[in-house]
C-alpha cells in the first residue's frame, strides 16, 4: 500500500460477514498490519489477531475492538 493512498473506513457487522473486494483492506490496530481482503494465499498480521484464509474463504479476528476495515479510494 502506498503511503499516499487515501482510505475510507467502513462500518460492518461481523455477524453478517466481512466485506471483501479488490480495494478492501483489513487493518489490525494491535500491530498495524494491513491485509488484502482477497489474498492469493492465506495471510495473517504480525500479532495474528487477523487471519485471512483464502483457501477456506474465512476471516478470523481474535479481538474485534482492534480490527478495522477500509476501502482504498
Amino acid at each position: 500500500m502506498n503511503p499516499n493512498d487515501k482510505k475510507q473506513y467502513l462500518a460492518f457487522d461481523a455477524a453478517t460477514g466481512y466485506p471483501a473486494g479488490s480495494r478492501i483492506r483489513y487493518e489490525c490496530a494491535n500491530c498495524g498490519g494491513i491485509l488484502e481482503s482477497l489474498p492469493e494465499h492465506a495471510v495473517a498480521c504480525k500479532c495474528r489477531n487477523v487471519i485471512v484464509d483464502s483457501d477456506a474463504g474465512r476471516v478470523s479476528v481474535k479481538d474485534l475492538a482492534q480490527f478495522r476495515i477500509f476501502e482504498l479510494l
